[in-house]
C-alpha cells in the first residue's frame, strides 16, 4: 500500500511546461526542487525531460554537457533556472541556468531548441544577465566572441579578482592578451584545467561581486 501511495504521489506531482501556464515570450524562473526535481516521472515526459532536450541540443556540437548526461541529473547543483516558450508548441525553447557562488550568480548551463528564435533568445538573455551586477560567466569560443563583439559585455581583467571568484581549487594561468592576438584591447584571457582537459582557454565576463 505504501508503494502504491508513493507511486500515486509521483504521478500527481508530475509537471510539464504546460502546467506552468507561462505566457509566450516571457522568461520565467523555475524552482529547481519543486518544478524540476520534485515533478520528475520515470515513465512519462516531464519538465526535466523538456529542459534536458534543450541542453542536449545546445551542447551536441561539443559532445554533450559535462554535468548532465540524462534528464534525471537535473537540476544538479544549479539553483537558478530560467526558461522561455516562443512558438506554438507547448514546450520551452530556450533556457539559462546558474548557481550562487562567491562572486554572485555564475551562469553555467544553457539550452535551446536549435531554432533561430531559440538561439537568439538564449544569447540575448545571457547578455542581459551579464550586464547586471553580481552575474558573471566563464566563456570561450563562439559564445565569448558573440558577447565581446556584439554586446560589449564587461571583462574581468584583474587576475587576482578572477582567481578569487573561481576559488583556490581552480588555479589559472594568466595570459592577459588573447594568445592568437584576437580582440585587441581585451586583456582578460587565461587558461585552466577543466576535468581531463588542460590549458582550456577562458575569459570571465560580466560583473562578479
Amino acid at each position: 500500500m505504501k508503494l502504491l501511495l508513493e507511486n500515486w504521489q509521483k504521478f500527481i506531482n508530475e509537471k510539464t511546461w504546460q502546467d506552468l501556464e507561462a505566457e509566450k515570450g516571457d522568461w520565467i524562473e523555475l524552482d529547481p526542487q519543486q518544478d524540476i526535481k520534485g515533478s520528475q516521472d520515470p515513465l512519462n515526459v516531464d519538465l526535466s525531460d523538456q529542459l534536458y532536450d534543450l541542453i542536449q541540443t545546445a551542447y551536441a556540437p561539443i559532445g554533450g554537457n559535462y554535468d548532465y548526461k540524462n534528464s534525471g541529473d537535473l537540476p544538479g547543483d544549479e539553483d537558478v533556472w530560467l526558461a522561455v516558450d516562443l512558438d506554438d508548441d507547448p514546450e520551452p525553447d530556450a533556457l539559462r541556468g546558474g548557481k550562487h557562488k562567491s562572486g554572485g550568480i555564475k551562469l553555467s548551463v544553457a539550452g535551446h531548441d536549435g531554432s533561430k528564435a531559440g538561439k537568439s533568445a538564449y544569447i540575448s538573455k545571457t547578455a542581459e544577465l551579464l550586464g547586471q551586477s553580481g552575474h558573471y560567466a566563464e566563456m570561450s569560443k563562439s559564445i565569448a566572441h558573440i558577447m565581446l563583439k556584439y554586446y560589449s559585455i564587461p571583462t574581468v581583467e584583474d587576475p587576482e579578482k578572477v582567481q578569487a571568484v573561481l576559488g583556490a581549487n581552480k588555479p589559472i594561468k594568466w595570459l592577459g592578451r588573447h594568445p592568437e592576438g584576437k580582440y585587441p584591447g581585451i586583456n582578460g584571457w587565461y587558461t585552466r584545467t577543466i576535468g581531463d582537459n588542460q590549458d582550456v582557454l577562458k575569459i570571465m565576463l560580466g560583473n562578479p561581486l
